[in-house]
């Protein structure tokens, strides 16, 4: 990682705004070798992904995954998020009150589905970016506003049933009241708009799932 950071430095990713798939690999074999990620590392994950204009499928996997290593089992308690971090990555990534970048957002719903645990106020912040984003078309989700608002795309749907019945959740496996309620905000954000199939079919059984659970003293 230093022999990386001495060759490739953060303000010489700023100046071009890319990152290749050679410098991510070379993350990986010199930077991670070792599977370990410690805080000041971490932080300048965040900085390079911050400095990248376009994220890679490659630079996205890493940043994902190397963070989601450290968040989920480096830091103690182990297999869990804890509030701390939980505030940590709120406080690290929150620009303007939202989510810029798919790979960040992408990190916050692998971590509840990763993580034993994980607090309400990370899973609400993460269900609050996708519903701006079809409150207002734009966000992390829309491409800085390419697609209109208040309708729900596939990949929203998609992000929001791996949210919601991720296993961090309240009700693991289960859908719980904030994130029922937040299906109904939607909802009702996205009333007549072209929504995808697999939003209507989320929706269903995103309540379904969370009336069945009430009904039933879960």
């Amino acid at each position: 990682w230093r022999a990386w950071r001495r060759r490739r430095r953060r303000s010489e990713i700023a100046a071009d705004g890319a990152i290749t798939a050679d410098e991510v690999l070379s993350l990986r074999r010199e930077g991670w070798g070792d599977g370990r990620i410690v805080p000041d590392e971490a932080e300048a994950l965040f900085a390079i992904n911050d400095a990248i204009a376009a994220p890679s499928i490659e630079w996205s996997d890493f940043f994902v995954e190397a963070l989601g290593e450290f968040i989920v089992q480096q830091v103690e308690p182990k297999g869990y998020v804890s509030q701390a971090q939980a505030d940590w990555l709120i406080g690290r990534i929150d620009r303007d009150g939202r989510v810029e970048s798919l790979t960040e957002l992408e990190l916050l719903v692998r971590l509840s589905e990763r993580a034993l645990s994980v607090p309400q106020n990370l899973r609400n912040y993460a269900l609050s970016q996708i519903e701006q984003a079809v409150l207002t078309g734009e966000g992390a989700t829309r491409k800085h506003g390419s697609l209109e608002k208040g309708h729900v795309s596939k990949a929203e749907a998609d992000l929001l049933r791996r949210l919601v019945f991720a296993s961090g959740s309240d009700r693991p496996a289960g859908v719980a009241l904030a994130e029922a309620e937040a299906l109904f905000r939607i909802k009702d954000a996205s009333l007549g708009g072209d929504n995808a199939p697999e939003w209507k079919l989320l929706f269903v059984q995103g309540v379904g799932n969370y009336i069945a659970g009430f009904t039933s003293g879960e």
